[in-house]
């Protein structure tokens, strides 16, 4: 999925979504819980530190 995609998918622009990839947008609950249904995760799974698992 290209971050144009995501964007399409949130209403966001590709800008935004780029800022939220590397880590200088922070998203809220609600737009993190869109974003886990959108790549069908959880969460948790979504926010979680990889070397955390």
């Amino acid at each position: 999925m290209t971050q144009q995609d995501l964007a399409n998918q949130l209403g966001f622009s590709r800008y935004h979504v780029s800022g939220l990839e590397i880590g200088r947008k922070h998203p809220h609950v609600q737009l993190t819980v869109k974003i886990a249904d959108i790549f069908g995760v959880t969460v948790d799974q979504l926010v979680r530190d990889e070397l955390d698992v």
